[in-house]
């Protein structure tokens, strides 16, 4: 990860450092303070007087500058790293992670004393959301990049096995990201990069634990009360066939992932305004999250059309609709697409709580 690259580096020569580059990043919410972790600086740079609260707001960031060594031996394929646009692009993304607002890289300005002034998106590139024109401090994200550095302990954890979690997790916060520039352009898109993202870190999450509970939770109890242990297990194995233990797997995943903190989060969709947006429990995320991933699979690979979010036409969830010659039935209906990407924000920021955790634990306890 380039960004942890440039930690190790910062850390061993931080008093010889002297080369910089410097870039514009934009967002439409308000940022106070400054994030200072020496091999990145990130800061408020300028608010126009006539500025409205939701407009585009510039923001300054620099980062220390890596050069590429030709001559060193690079390193085995399974330990290897890439994310299109390096450090700064890592910087963006992972903002838009920790805050829900979209960050966008604007402009390269100078690296080292080479001025740039290279172009890559305007303002009008940088998406709405539901916190746009927020105060967020940035001093309160610091703790999120420290997380990394335990999910690159996570990879090594195991003696005698690397566990992959830093490229996949990556991977997933470019999805996340991506879905931001989507939604209101093109919301089937946007649900499809929202669902891969989930899938990106299912790579070694345990097929094999899936229950044929998970898949009917009654068929289970009536086969248990019906037939023997052996024929038990023989039906499962048939009922659960690949497809389904993906799609299960999916599903107990995002479940396993979102906890307390979702559920009690003040920030969530008031109950009576935005009841479409809103989840009520566990098990309507369920259901909902079964017509998602069916949805997704119907697009991708029967070329069938990715059903209209309820939210968009101020439905209740689960109402019935039509558009033209298409009808979609209740059972087909899935929710506002920002109803799904508060989930998928929760399980990504679970999932590096947990990973990181986990790393730093396993390599204090040896």
């Amino acid at each position: 990860m380039y960004l942890l690259e440039a930690l190790d580096y910062y850390r061993k020569n931080k008093n010889s450092i002297d080369e910089y580059s410097e870039y514009e990043v934009l967002c439409r919410v308000h940022l106070t303070g400054v994030l200072d972790l020496g091999y990145i600086y990130l800061r408020f740079w300028e608010i126009p007087s006539h500025l409205e609260q939701r407009s585009v707001r510039a923001v300054y960031l620099r980062t220390i500058s890596l050069e590429q060594d030709l001559t060193k031996e690079m390193p085995p394929k399974d330990k290897q790293y890439y994310i299109p646009g390096g450090l700064p692009t890592e910087v963006a993304i992972l903002m838009t992670l920790f805050t829900r607002a979209h960050f966008v890289l604007s402009r390269s300005l100078r690296q080292g004393n080479i001025l740039l002034m290279i172009k890559y998106a305007s303002k009008e590139d940088v998406a709405r959301g539901d916190i746009d024109g927020k105060i967020l401090a940035l001093g309160d994200i610091k703790p999120y990049f420290d997380m990394l550095e335990g999910l690159k302990l996570r990879e090594n954890s195991e003696k005698g096995k690397r566990i992959r979690r830093l490229e996949p997790f990556m991977l997933a916060v470019r999805l996340y990201h991506l879905s931001f520039s989507l939604i209101d352009r093109d919301e089937t898109l946007a649900y499809i990069s929202l669902v891969s993202a989930i899938e990106t870190l299912l790579h070694d999450f345990d097929i094999d634990s899936i229950a044929l509970e998970d898949w009917n939770e009654k068929a289970a109890k009536l086969l248990r009360e019906a037939v023997s242990t052996d024929r038990y297990q023989g039906i499962k194995e048939a009922v659960l066939t690949k497809p389904v233990r993906i799609k299960q797997r999916f599903i107990k995943f995002v479940k396993d992932h979102l906890t307390d903190r979702f559920w009690l989060d003040p920030t969530r969709p008031n109950e009576i305004e935005w009841k479409w947006a809103r989840f009520q429990n566990p098990s309507e995320v369920e259901e909902y999250l079964a017509r998602i991933y069916d949805a997704r699979s119907a697009t991708l690979h029967e070329g069938k059309p990715f059903p209209p979010s309820i939210g968009n036409f101020e439905r209740a969830l689960g109402s019935r609709m039509c558009i033209g010659s298409k009808e979609w039935e209740e059972e087909e209906l899935i929710p506002s697409v920002r109803a799904f990407e508060r989930i998928v924000h929760h399980v990504l920021m679970e999932y590096l709580r947990r990973e990181s955790d986990k790393g730093k634990v396993l390599i204090i306890s040896e």
